[in-house]
């Protein structure tokens, strides 16, 4: 056989596998990063249900509904709500903070925690889809914490990227150090969860972020959860100072 005919040959398998298999590869990008979305909710969940109650709210016949897009309606999807002795937070998924720092900062992380009180409100904005959908928002002075999730392989922008989300979000933080964090609380750090695992400067860089701000990263979750299964641990907890 030739290698015209060889070639030809491969590529007719070829084919013939894909139109056999295209479902079970037909993963895009966007569910993948939905998928380790979703997976960092429930580490979360599990987390809080070691020193709290929880209930899941707005089912959708009786089925949990995941929101991994800023384009839905977040009053449309499930949530978790966390109680603590008697104090009531909300777990979400994809709800948009409005900065204290200024009304027209406005961004969506990926998980936040609320206080109980917190209603998402609905506006319309002109300049947002030319004012013919409506723009939902949260205030950040109802955000206790707000965490991202990348199924990325982390890189030192990334990393850095996620304190403008701390600053930008948290009515709580500032350069006086409002919040301290301990290895024990009610309420995780603001955190970043990455799926890709760090290279030796890029772990360096990692733990001076940790020293510096009342933050966790966490990397190679794609690998290992290894930081929540361990009860000794360094995951950091929120301490308000007042």
């Amino acid at each position: 056989m030739n290698d015209a005919a060889w070639v030809m040959k491969i590529e007719k398998r070829i084919e013939q596998f894909s139109r056999e298999y295209r479902l079970s590869y037909a993963k895009t990008e966007r569910e993948l990063a939905a998928s380790f979305e979703i997976g960092c909710l429930h580490l979360l969940t599990n987390n809080y249900s070691k020193r709290a109650s929880l209930a899941l709210e707005n089912l959708s016949e009786g089925a949990f509904r995941y929101l991994t897009t800023p384009a839905g309606n977040p009053n449309n999807f499930s949530w978790i709500k966390v109680q603590i002795a008697k104090k009531e937070f909300q777990l979400r998924q994809q709800v948009r903070i409005r900065s204290y720092l200024d009304a027209d900062i406005a961004f969506t992380p990926d998980i936040v925690v609320l206080r109980g009180s917190a209603v998402v409100n609905e506006t319309k904005e002109k300049d947002f889809a030319n004012g013919k959908k409506r723009f939902f928002t949260v205030d950040s002075k109802a955000v206790v914490a707000a965490h991202e999730c990348k199924s990325l392989v982390p890189f030192p922008e990334l990393l850095i990227s996620f304190i403008g989300t701390l600053i930008a979000a948290h009515t709580w933080f500032d350069v006086d150090g409002n919040a301290k964090v301990d290895n024990s609380g009610d309420h995780l750090a603001p955190s970043l969860f990455v799926g890709g695992s760090t290279n030796a400067l890029q772990r360096r860089m990692v733990k001076a972020l940790e020293r510096v701000y009342p933050i966790n990263i966490f990397t190679g979750l794609h690998d290992t959860q290894w930081r929540f299964d361990d009860d000794k641990s360094d995951l950091r907890y929120l301490r308000f100072n007042k």
